[in-house]
């Protein structure tokens, strides 16, 4: 028995929500961990393309850019069929495309703006599943699995949230996606499963990502974000989620599926401030 050696996650990366903030984190860190090939999948204007790619390709990895909208299916559709043109098969997809929605409360709720919440963050997150999925059951298995340990034809991670588990007053949108996220990734890793296919959710805690900026930025925001950052126990680094979703991706993470793991120092069961 020899140890270990070479890369971590050596095959291709397709990333929704790519461009920037966390998807773009899970990104550079496909890139830092050896993968051959990265998808950046998002509606983002070029600048922000541009400088998503800039970060995987400084890192030594080849870099693919796919303007694609979510909520529309002949675009994810497309997508794939890009990625799979370019670079024959997606070992890991990472599903990061998200809205914060609306804070309206439910007795004032605005049903366009809850919809627009439940299009993104749950329908997205079906539709990126459902043809992620049907191209990963045309795959063998990614090489490099150890002797003894089952195939891996594609690791699936979807982005869920703290809310998934609990929520708070004005966040009904939101948190309604997001457990429709936890509920569709159950569901996924059951059908997956016979296929070699595993998909599990990550739920990061509080980053300062562009979604909330706005918010954090207002007297009563900002009380509210450092009230959050106290009870997390520090402030989290997007890296720290970007590493979580590639170690879930490998081969060596195969008894782990239709899992919602929580990326957030334990602020969900810190029902205190500390």
């Amino acid at each position: 028995m020899s140890k270990r050696s070479g890369p971590l996650a050596p095959g291709v990366a397709f990333i929704t929500g790519g461009a920037r903030g966390l998807g773009n984190a899970i990104a550079v860190s496909f890139a830092k961990e050896g993968a051959r090939g990265i998808v950046l999948v998002d509606i983002q204007d070029e600048k922000a393309f541009q400088e998503g790619k800039r970060k995987v390709e400084e890192i030594g990895t080849e870099c693919l850019t796919i303007f694609a909208d979510v909520t529309k299916e002949a675009d994810v559709e497309r997508a794939v069929a890009e990625a799979v043109a370019k670079f024959g098969r997606i070992d890991y997809a990472a599903n990061f495309a998200g809205i914060s929605g609306t804070s309206d409360t439910i007795s004032d709720m605005n049903l366009e703006l809850w919809q627009k919440a439940q299009d993104v963050n749950a329908t997205g997150i079906l539709v990126a599943t459902k043809y992620e999925m049907r191209q990963m059951m045309k795959q063998d298995s990614i090489d490099g699995v150890e002797k003894g340990r089952i195939p891996q034809s594609g690791s699936i991670i979807n982005c869920a949230s703290v809310n998934s588990l609990q929520t708070m007053p004005s966040t009904a949108a939101y948190t309604a996606s997001k457990h429709a996220c936890a509920g569709i990734t159950k569901a996924a890793a059951l059908e997956g499963r016979p296929h070699n296919i595993r998909v599990n959710a990550v739920s990061p805690g509080f980053l300062l990502t562009d979604l909330v900026k706005p918010i954090e930025q207002t007297d009563a925001g900002k009380i509210l974000w450092d009230g959050f950052v106290q009870r997390q126990g520090r402030v989290a680094l997007f890296e720290e989620v970007g590493d979580a979703v590639v170690l879930m991706s490998i081969p060596r993470m195969s008894l782990v599926n239709g899992h919602n793991l929580f990326i957030d120092n334990g602020f969900t069961i810190n029902e205190g401030t500390t």
